[in-house]
């Protein structure tokens, strides 16, 4: 099975740091990512989001920690 055909994500993650998650949120989407889970504020202060790509990759979309 090809792994953009699967209902699951890949077996791996990518996390990309970004200042501004919503708007990295909004492009992944518009460029053909699937919405998984929109940005949300951590407890940490860090903003984090989830996006899987047309192939199937699961990618983090975050804020820098600290």
């Amino acid at each position: 099975m090809k792994a953009d055909a699967s209902s699951m994500p890949l077996g791996m993650e990518i996390a990309l740091v970004t200042d501004d998650v919503q708007s990295a949120y909004e492009k992944a989407i518009a460029a053909g990512a699937k919405a998984l889970k929109p940005p949300m504020a951590k407890p940490w202060g860090q903003v984090v989001a989830y996006v899987r790509c047309p192939d199937g990759l699961l990618v983090e979309l975050c804020s820098p920690v600290g």
